[in-house]
Protein backbone atom coordinates (compact mmCIF):
# COMPACT_ATOMS: atom_id res chain seq x y z
CA UNK A 1 0.00 0.00 0.00
CA UNK A 2 2.82 2.50 0.72
CA UNK A 3 4.11 1.71 -2.41
CA UNK A 4 1.29 2.36 -4.34
CA UNK A 5 0.89 5.83 -2.03
CA UNK A 6 4.66 6.74 -3.13
CA UNK A 7 3.62 5.84 -6.76
CA UNK A 8 0.36 7.87 -7.02
CA UNK A 9 2.40 10.76 -5.47
CA UNK A 10 5.03 10.59 -7.77
CA UNK A 11 2.11 10.61 -11.07
CA UNK A 12 0.28 13.67 -8.79
CA UNK A 13 3.48 15.28 -9.10
CA UNK A 14 4.50 14.92 -12.25
CA UNK A 15 1.12 15.66 -13.75
CA UNK A 16 0.80 19.09 -11.73
CA UNK A 17 4.25 19.86 -12.92
CA UNK A 18 3.76 19.23 -16.95
CA UNK A 19 0.28 20.97 -16.60
CA UNK A 20 2.20 24.25 -15.00
CA UNK A 21 4.67 24.16 -17.58
CA UNK A 22 2.19 23.94 -20.67
CA UNK A 23 0.09 26.52 -19.07
CA UNK A 24 2.77 28.63 -18.86
CA UNK A 25 4.58 28.05 -22.23
CA UNK A 26 1.00 28.74 -23.71
CA UNK A 27 0.82 32.20 -22.21
CA UNK A 28 4.04 32.54 -23.14
CA UNK A 29 3.21 31.50 -26.55
CA UNK A 30 0.38 33.34 -27.25
CA UNK A 31 -0.32 36.45 -24.75
CA UNK A 32 -4.14 36.73 -24.42
CA UNK A 33 -5.24 40.26 -25.25
CA UNK A 34 -7.72 40.83 -21.75
CA UNK A 35 -6.28 40.07 -18.27
CA UNK A 36 -10.04 38.43 -17.54
CA UNK A 37 -8.61 35.37 -19.78
CA UNK A 38 -5.63 35.16 -18.19
CA UNK A 39 -8.08 34.71 -14.93
CA UNK A 40 -10.35 32.39 -16.09
CA UNK A 41 -8.10 30.23 -17.79
CA UNK A 42 -5.81 29.94 -15.01
CA UNK A 43 -9.19 29.26 -12.29
CA UNK A 44 -10.30 26.34 -15.18
CA UNK A 45 -6.22 25.15 -14.83
CA UNK A 46 -6.42 24.66 -11.36
CA UNK A 47 -9.25 22.88 -10.86
CA UNK A 48 -8.28 20.21 -13.40
CA UNK A 49 -5.03 20.19 -11.33
CA UNK A 50 -7.32 19.59 -8.16
CA UNK A 51 -9.24 17.36 -10.32
CA UNK A 52 -5.97 15.01 -11.12
CA UNK A 53 -5.25 14.47 -7.56
CA UNK A 54 -8.11 13.17 -6.70
CA UNK A 55 -8.18 10.88 -10.12
CA UNK A 56 -4.78 9.79 -9.73
CA UNK A 57 -5.39 7.06 -6.43
CA UNK A 58 -9.06 5.97 -7.62
CA UNK A 59 -7.86 4.90 -11.16
CA UNK A 60 -4.78 3.02 -9.04
CA UNK A 61 -7.28 1.22 -7.10
CA UNK A 62 -9.89 0.48 -10.26
CA UNK A 63 -6.43 -0.49 -11.98
CA UNK A 64 -5.48 -2.75 -9.46
CA UNK A 65 -9.15 -4.85 -9.72
CA UNK A 66 -10.76 -3.23 -6.52
CA UNK A 67 -13.53 -1.57 -8.05
CA UNK A 68 -16.28 -3.80 -7.28
CA UNK A 69 -15.52 -3.16 -3.67
CA UNK A 70 -15.56 0.77 -4.15
CA UNK A 71 -18.48 0.66 -6.41
CA UNK A 72 -21.41 -0.40 -3.89
CA UNK A 73 -24.95 -0.38 -5.54
CA UNK A 74 -27.03 2.01 -3.95
CA UNK A 75 -30.36 3.63 -3.18
CA UNK A 76 -33.66 2.12 -3.86
CA UNK A 77 -32.51 0.21 -6.34
CA UNK A 78 -35.04 -2.34 -7.23
CA UNK A 79 -33.80 -6.08 -8.92
CA UNK A 80 -36.49 -6.41 -10.93
CA UNK A 81 -34.40 -6.17 -14.62
CA UNK A 82 -34.83 -4.01 -17.15
CA UNK A 83 -37.30 -5.25 -20.27
CA UNK A 84 -38.00 -4.61 -23.40
CA UNK A 85 -40.95 -2.70 -22.57
CA UNK A 86 -39.94 -0.32 -20.04
CA UNK A 87 -37.14 1.07 -22.57
CA UNK A 88 -39.82 1.04 -25.12
CA UNK A 89 -41.73 3.27 -23.42
CA UNK A 90 -38.60 5.24 -22.71
CA UNK A 91 -38.24 5.74 -26.28
CA UNK A 92 -41.62 6.54 -27.29
CA UNK A 93 -41.52 9.12 -24.39
CA UNK A 94 -38.50 11.15 -25.86
CA UNK A 95 -39.59 10.62 -29.05
CA UNK A 96 -42.89 12.60 -28.42
CA UNK A 97 -40.86 15.42 -25.71
CA UNK A 98 -38.86 16.14 -28.90
CA UNK A 99 -41.38 17.01 -30.99
CA UNK A 100 -42.31 19.59 -29.07
CA UNK A 101 -38.88 21.17 -30.29
CA UNK A 102 -41.11 22.13 -33.82
CA UNK A 103 -44.04 24.23 -32.68
CA UNK A 104 -41.31 25.68 -30.22
CA UNK A 105 -39.10 26.71 -32.79
CA UNK A 106 -42.15 28.56 -35.07
CA UNK A 107 -43.22 30.23 -31.92
CA UNK A 108 -40.00 31.53 -30.80
CA UNK A 109 -38.62 32.36 -34.47
CA UNK A 110 -41.95 34.06 -35.14
CA UNK A 111 -42.01 36.11 -32.03
CA UNK A 112 -38.68 37.23 -32.46
CA UNK A 113 -38.50 37.93 -36.69
CA UNK A 114 -41.96 37.93 -36.96
CA UNK A 115 -44.12 36.12 -40.05
CA UNK A 116 -41.20 34.72 -42.33
CA UNK A 117 -41.98 31.39 -43.50
CA UNK A 118 -45.13 28.34 -43.35
CA UNK A 119 -44.29 26.13 -40.00
CA UNK A 120 -42.61 23.19 -42.24
CA UNK A 121 -40.30 26.22 -43.57
CA UNK A 122 -39.17 27.20 -40.04
CA UNK A 123 -38.17 23.45 -39.52
CA UNK A 124 -35.38 24.37 -42.08
CA UNK A 125 -33.40 25.59 -39.40
CA UNK A 126 -32.48 22.13 -38.22
CA UNK A 127 -31.48 21.26 -41.61
CA UNK A 128 -28.16 23.35 -41.99
CA UNK A 129 -25.23 21.56 -40.21
CA UNK A 130 -24.19 18.78 -42.43
CA UNK A 131 -21.04 19.76 -44.20
CA UNK A 132 -19.76 16.08 -46.62
CA UNK A 133 -16.23 17.64 -46.37
CA UNK A 134 -16.11 17.32 -42.45
CA UNK A 135 -18.13 14.31 -41.84
CA UNK A 136 -17.44 11.25 -40.78
CA UNK A 137 -18.69 8.81 -42.91
CA UNK A 138 -20.75 6.20 -41.29
CA UNK A 139 -23.72 8.69 -39.97
CA UNK A 140 -24.71 9.29 -43.27
CA UNK A 141 -24.65 6.20 -44.46
CA UNK A 142 -26.80 4.91 -41.82
CA UNK A 143 -29.20 8.05 -42.47
CA UNK A 144 -30.04 6.43 -45.92
CA UNK A 145 -32.03 3.85 -44.62
CA UNK A 146 -34.53 7.05 -43.89
CA UNK A 147 -34.56 8.32 -47.56
CA UNK A 148 -37.12 5.64 -47.77
CA UNK A 149 -39.39 7.45 -46.21
CA UNK A 150 -38.20 10.82 -46.85
CA UNK A 151 -37.36 10.89 -50.71
CA UNK A 152 -34.74 13.69 -49.57
CA UNK A 153 -31.36 12.91 -48.19
CA UNK A 154 -30.94 16.42 -46.00
CA UNK A 155 -34.24 14.78 -44.35
CA UNK A 156 -33.20 11.44 -44.21
CA UNK A 157 -30.09 12.69 -41.85
CA UNK A 158 -32.30 15.27 -40.19
CA UNK A 159 -34.99 11.96 -38.96
CA UNK A 160 -31.86 9.89 -38.36
CA UNK A 161 -30.82 12.13 -36.04
CA UNK A 162 -34.16 12.07 -34.35
CA UNK A 163 -34.07 8.44 -33.87
CA UNK A 164 -30.75 7.77 -33.08
CA UNK A 165 -31.05 10.38 -30.17
CA UNK A 166 -33.95 8.96 -28.53
CA UNK A 167 -31.80 5.54 -29.31
CA UNK A 168 -29.07 6.85 -27.23
CA UNK A 169 -30.93 8.46 -24.66
CA UNK A 170 -32.93 4.64 -23.86
CA UNK A 171 -29.47 3.17 -23.89
CA UNK A 172 -28.11 5.99 -21.23
CA UNK A 173 -31.24 4.61 -18.98
CA UNK A 174 -29.92 1.21 -19.29
CA UNK A 175 -26.44 1.90 -18.42
CA UNK A 176 -26.87 3.98 -15.54
CA UNK A 177 -29.56 1.62 -14.09
CA UNK A 178 -26.89 -1.43 -14.51
CA UNK A 179 -25.34 -0.01 -11.55
CA UNK A 180 -27.54 2.27 -9.82
CA UNK A 181 -30.92 2.38 -9.32
CA UNK A 182 -33.92 3.85 -11.62
CA UNK A 183 -33.82 7.57 -10.10
CA UNK A 184 -30.73 7.93 -10.74
CA UNK A 185 -31.35 6.58 -14.22
CA UNK A 186 -34.56 8.33 -14.62
CA UNK A 187 -32.66 11.69 -13.52
CA UNK A 188 -30.05 11.20 -16.15
CA UNK A 189 -32.22 11.03 -19.09
CA UNK A 190 -34.02 13.92 -17.37
CA UNK A 191 -30.85 15.76 -16.75
CA UNK A 192 -29.55 15.17 -20.44
CA UNK A 193 -32.32 16.15 -22.08
CA UNK A 194 -32.23 19.59 -20.20
CA UNK A 195 -28.64 20.30 -20.93
CA UNK A 196 -28.61 23.16 -23.25
CA UNK A 197 -26.80 21.54 -26.14
CA UNK A 198 -28.15 18.24 -26.00
CA UNK A 199 -31.35 20.35 -27.90
CA UNK A 200 -28.88 20.76 -30.95
CA UNK A 201 -28.80 17.08 -31.48
CA UNK A 202 -31.71 17.68 -33.13
CA UNK A 203 -30.23 18.84 -36.08
CA UNK A 204 -28.14 16.96 -38.95
CA UNK A 205 -25.25 16.44 -37.23
CA UNK A 206 -23.85 12.77 -36.28
CA UNK A 207 -23.27 13.60 -32.53
CA UNK A 208 -26.60 11.57 -31.43
CA UNK A 209 -25.52 8.25 -33.14
CA UNK A 210 -21.73 9.01 -32.04
CA UNK A 211 -23.50 9.03 -28.67
CA UNK A 212 -25.52 6.15 -29.01
CA UNK A 213 -22.02 4.07 -30.42
CA UNK A 214 -20.19 5.41 -27.06
CA UNK A 215 -22.48 4.90 -24.74
CA UNK A 216 -23.32 0.71 -25.89
CA UNK A 217 -19.65 1.06 -25.88
CA UNK A 218 -19.57 1.80 -22.33
CA UNK A 219 -22.50 -0.99 -21.06
CA UNK A 220 -20.79 -3.69 -22.93
CA UNK A 221 -17.63 -2.64 -21.87
CA UNK A 222 -19.28 -2.67 -18.05
CA UNK A 223 -20.40 -5.98 -18.70
CA UNK A 224 -17.12 -7.22 -19.48
CA UNK A 225 -17.55 -8.10 -23.32
CA UNK A 226 -14.86 -6.11 -24.64
CA UNK A 227 -15.30 -7.33 -28.45
CA UNK A 228 -18.65 -5.87 -28.57
CA UNK A 229 -16.89 -2.85 -26.70
CA UNK A 230 -14.18 -2.69 -29.16
CA UNK A 231 -17.19 -2.70 -32.24
CA UNK A 232 -19.21 -0.56 -31.03
CA UNK A 233 -16.10 2.28 -30.34
CA UNK A 234 -14.91 1.30 -34.27
CA UNK A 235 -18.28 2.42 -35.53
CA UNK A 236 -18.24 5.69 -32.79
CA UNK A 237 -14.53 6.75 -34.68
CA UNK A 238 -16.82 6.14 -38.15
CA UNK A 239 -18.92 8.15 -36.77
CA UNK A 240 -16.49 11.19 -34.92
CA UNK A 241 -12.96 11.98 -34.30
CA UNK A 242 -13.59 11.75 -30.42
CA UNK A 243 -14.23 7.83 -30.60
CA UNK A 244 -10.74 7.58 -30.88
CA UNK A 245 -10.52 8.50 -27.09
CA UNK A 246 -12.49 5.48 -26.31
CA UNK A 247 -9.16 3.27 -26.78
CA UNK A 248 -8.26 4.57 -23.13
CA UNK A 249 -10.97 3.51 -20.87
CA UNK A 250 -11.00 0.00 -22.97
CA UNK A 251 -7.35 -0.40 -22.41
CA UNK A 252 -7.77 0.47 -18.47
CA UNK A 253 -10.87 -1.73 -17.85
CA UNK A 254 -9.48 -4.74 -19.81
CA UNK A 255 -6.26 -4.27 -17.91
CA UNK A 256 -8.12 -3.65 -14.20
CA UNK A 257 -10.33 -6.92 -15.06
CA UNK A 258 -6.83 -8.99 -15.79
CA UNK A 259 -5.20 -7.69 -12.28
CA UNK A 260 -8.46 -8.48 -10.80
CA UNK A 261 -8.46 -11.94 -11.87
CA UNK A 262 -4.83 -12.10 -11.36
CA UNK A 263 -5.29 -10.91 -7.51
CA UNK A 264 -8.70 -12.88 -6.99
CA UNK A 265 -8.32 -15.89 -8.75
CA UNK A 266 -11.60 -15.65 -10.18
CA UNK A 267 -13.05 -16.17 -13.61
CA UNK A 268 -10.30 -18.81 -14.11
CA UNK A 269 -10.93 -21.51 -16.03
CA UNK A 270 -10.89 -23.80 -19.32
CA UNK A 271 -10.99 -21.44 -22.46
CA UNK A 272 -9.91 -18.82 -20.50
CA UNK A 273 -6.52 -17.92 -22.61
CA UNK A 274 -8.58 -18.23 -25.58
CA UNK A 275 -11.19 -15.76 -24.77
CA UNK A 276 -8.48 -13.11 -23.89
CA UNK A 277 -6.69 -13.75 -27.15
CA UNK A 278 -10.15 -13.16 -28.97
CA UNK A 279 -10.36 -9.80 -26.10
CA UNK A 280 -6.75 -8.97 -27.21
CA UNK A 281 -7.49 -9.03 -30.69
CA UNK A 282 -10.78 -6.95 -30.79
CA UNK A 283 -8.76 -4.02 -29.24
CA UNK A 284 -7.28 -3.50 -33.03
CA UNK A 285 -11.10 -2.59 -34.27
CA UNK A 286 -10.11 1.17 -33.13
CA UNK A 287 -6.88 1.05 -35.32
CA UNK A 288 -8.93 -0.77 -38.35
CA UNK A 289 -12.12 2.40 -37.82
CA UNK A 290 -8.82 4.68 -37.49
CA UNK A 291 -8.03 3.44 -41.14
CA UNK A 292 -11.12 3.47 -42.69
CA UNK A 293 -11.60 6.91 -41.89
CA UNK A 294 -8.18 7.39 -43.60
CA UNK A 295 -8.99 5.59 -46.49
CA UNK A 296 -12.60 6.75 -47.25
CA UNK A 297 -10.95 9.85 -47.14
CA UNK A 298 -8.46 9.65 -49.11
CA UNK A 299 -10.51 7.91 -51.70
CA UNK A 300 -13.67 11.23 -51.84
CA UNK A 301 -11.19 14.15 -51.27
CA UNK A 302 -7.72 13.04 -52.26
CA UNK A 303 -6.09 13.53 -48.86
CA UNK A 304 -6.36 10.81 -46.05
CA UNK A 305 -6.12 13.17 -43.08
CA UNK A 306 -8.80 15.74 -44.64
CA UNK A 307 -11.97 15.09 -41.81
CA UNK A 308 -9.46 14.70 -38.88
CA UNK A 309 -7.97 18.01 -40.09
CA UNK A 310 -11.43 19.47 -40.18
CA UNK A 311 -12.36 18.06 -36.98
CA UNK A 312 -9.17 19.23 -34.93
CA UNK A 313 -9.14 22.45 -37.37
CA UNK A 314 -6.41 24.10 -39.18
CA UNK A 315 -5.09 26.09 -36.90
CA UNK A 316 -2.63 23.30 -35.77
CA UNK A 317 0.24 23.96 -37.23
CA UNK A 318 2.52 22.79 -34.98
CA UNK A 319 3.57 22.29 -30.88
CA UNK A 320 3.40 25.58 -30.31
CA UNK A 321 0.10 25.74 -31.19
CA UNK A 322 -0.86 22.55 -28.70
CA UNK A 323 -2.38 23.14 -25.43
CA UNK A 324 -3.50 26.63 -26.19
CA UNK A 325 -4.75 27.72 -22.72
CA UNK A 326 -6.10 30.46 -24.03
CA UNK A 327 -6.60 30.39 -28.07
CA UNK A 328 -8.64 33.18 -29.56
CA UNK A 329 -12.29 32.05 -29.18
CA UNK A 330 -11.38 31.80 -25.73
CA UNK A 331 -10.51 35.17 -25.19
CA UNK A 332 -13.14 37.31 -25.50
CA UNK A 333 -15.79 38.27 -22.64
CA UNK A 334 -18.90 40.10 -21.36
CA UNK A 335 -16.58 42.73 -19.92
CA UNK A 336 -14.08 43.58 -23.13
CA UNK A 337 -14.85 41.99 -26.79
CA UNK A 338 -15.34 42.84 -30.22
CA UNK A 339 -18.71 40.78 -30.19
CA UNK A 340 -22.48 41.73 -29.06
CA UNK A 341 -23.56 40.68 -25.08
CA UNK A 342 -25.83 38.23 -26.80
CA UNK A 343 -23.40 36.56 -29.15
CA UNK A 344 -20.88 36.15 -26.05
CA UNK A 345 -23.41 34.92 -24.22
CA UNK A 346 -24.51 32.43 -26.91
CA UNK A 347 -21.08 31.25 -27.54
CA UNK A 348 -18.27 31.62 -25.58
CA UNK A 349 -20.33 32.21 -22.15
CA UNK A 350 -21.65 28.46 -22.82
CA UNK A 351 -18.40 26.88 -24.05
CA UNK A 352 -16.89 28.43 -20.44
CA UNK A 353 -19.93 27.66 -18.28
CA UNK A 354 -19.62 23.73 -20.08
CA UNK A 355 -15.63 23.80 -19.23
CA UNK A 356 -16.25 24.76 -15.57
CA UNK A 357 -18.86 21.75 -15.56
CA UNK A 358 -16.93 19.31 -16.78
CA UNK A 359 -13.77 19.99 -14.73
CA UNK A 360 -16.39 20.06 -11.54
CA UNK A 361 -17.86 16.85 -12.44
CA UNK A 362 -14.62 15.53 -13.05
CA UNK A 363 -13.23 16.82 -9.55
CA UNK A 364 -16.19 15.70 -7.48
CA UNK A 365 -17.45 11.98 -8.97
CA UNK A 366 -14.14 10.19 -9.51
CA UNK A 367 -15.27 8.37 -6.10
CA UNK A 368 -19.09 7.54 -7.51
CA UNK A 369 -18.81 6.33 -11.27
CA UNK A 370 -16.22 3.57 -12.54
CA UNK A 371 -13.00 4.03 -13.37
CA UNK A 372 -13.36 3.66 -16.60
CA UNK A 373 -15.62 7.00 -17.07
CA UNK A 374 -13.44 8.63 -15.22
CA UNK A 375 -10.65 8.09 -17.34
CA UNK A 376 -12.34 9.20 -20.47
CA UNK A 377 -13.79 12.16 -18.52
CA UNK A 378 -9.85 12.95 -17.66
CA UNK A 379 -8.61 12.28 -21.54
CA UNK A 380 -11.25 14.38 -23.24
CA UNK A 381 -10.63 17.23 -21.33
CA UNK A 382 -7.21 17.95 -21.85
CA UNK A 383 -7.43 16.96 -25.43
CA UNK A 384 -10.53 20.08 -25.73
CA UNK A 385 -7.93 22.08 -24.93
CA UNK A 386 -4.54 20.61 -26.67
CA UNK A 387 -5.75 20.94 -30.38
CA UNK A 388 -7.19 24.23 -29.26
CA UNK A 389 -11.48 23.65 -29.48
CA UNK A 390 -12.39 25.14 -26.29
CA UNK A 391 -14.94 26.62 -28.55
CA UNK A 392 -16.38 23.25 -29.07
CA UNK A 393 -16.88 22.50 -24.96
CA UNK A 394 -20.61 22.19 -24.92
CA UNK A 395 -20.79 19.83 -27.93
CA UNK A 396 -17.63 17.57 -27.05
CA UNK A 397 -18.90 17.34 -22.96
CA UNK A 398 -22.72 16.39 -24.29
CA UNK A 399 -20.75 13.70 -26.31
CA UNK A 400 -19.08 12.32 -23.17
CA UNK A 401 -22.06 10.04 -21.47
CA UNK A 402 -19.55 10.03 -18.35
CA UNK A 403 -20.78 13.62 -17.83
CA UNK A 404 -24.06 13.75 -17.38
CA UNK A 405 -24.12 10.13 -15.38
CA UNK A 406 -21.51 11.99 -12.88
CA UNK A 407 -24.52 15.24 -12.41
CA UNK A 408 -27.12 12.22 -12.02
CA UNK A 409 -25.10 10.14 -9.50
CA UNK A 410 -23.55 13.00 -7.29
CA UNK A 411 -27.12 14.38 -7.12
CA UNK A 412 -29.59 12.48 -4.48
CA UNK A 413 -30.95 15.24 -2.20
CA UNK A 414 -34.72 16.14 -3.58
CA UNK A 415 -34.32 19.70 -3.04
CA UNK A 416 -30.90 19.78 -4.79
CA UNK A 417 -32.15 17.40 -7.55
CA UNK A 418 -34.68 20.09 -7.68
CA UNK A 419 -32.51 23.15 -8.22
CA UNK A 420 -30.60 21.86 -10.56
CA UNK A 421 -33.51 20.47 -12.55
CA UNK A 422 -34.39 24.56 -12.69
CA UNK A 423 -30.89 25.84 -13.35
CA UNK A 424 -30.79 23.14 -16.48
CA UNK A 425 -34.50 24.29 -17.76
CA UNK A 426 -33.44 28.04 -17.47
CA UNK A 427 -30.40 27.52 -19.64
CA UNK A 428 -32.20 24.88 -22.18
CA UNK A 429 -34.99 27.80 -22.48
CA UNK A 430 -32.05 30.67 -22.77
CA UNK A 431 -30.18 28.55 -25.10
CA UNK A 432 -32.94 27.37 -27.31
CA UNK A 433 -33.79 31.08 -27.82
CA UNK A 434 -30.19 31.95 -28.55
CA UNK A 435 -30.06 29.11 -31.13
CA UNK A 436 -33.31 30.18 -33.31
CA UNK A 437 -31.81 33.82 -33.17
CA UNK A 438 -28.53 32.79 -34.40
CA UNK A 439 -26.52 33.49 -31.95
CA UNK A 440 -25.07 30.16 -31.08
CA UNK A 441 -22.62 30.57 -33.52
CA UNK A 442 -23.32 27.20 -35.52
CA UNK A 443 -21.76 24.05 -35.58
CA UNK A 444 -18.54 23.56 -37.37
Amino acid sequence: MRRRNIFNLCIQITILAVLAFLYGLSLYADMPRYWETIAVSALLTVLFGAACIRVIPVLSSAAMGEEEQRLKREGDRTFRRCGTRELFKLFLLILAVRLLEFPLTYIVHFRLFGYTGTFFEIQRLWLDFYHPEAAFPLYGYLSYIFWIFTLNFNHARFLGSYFFTALAVVALYYLVQQDYDRKTARRSVRYFLLMPFSLVLMATVPDGLFLLFSILCLLFLRKRMFPLANLFAMLAVLTSAQGVLLFFPIVFAYVSYLIGNARFDRERGKGYGWRQAGNVLSMLLIPVGIVLVLLYALLRFGDPYSLYRASVGSNIVGMSDLFRFTDAAFDQTLIVGNHSGAILAGTYLTEAVYLVFGIVMLLLSVDAIPGSYTLLMAVTLPMLVAVGRTSDAARIITMTAPFGIALAVRIRKRWVDAIVTLLLAAGWVAYFFAFVAGYTGGIE
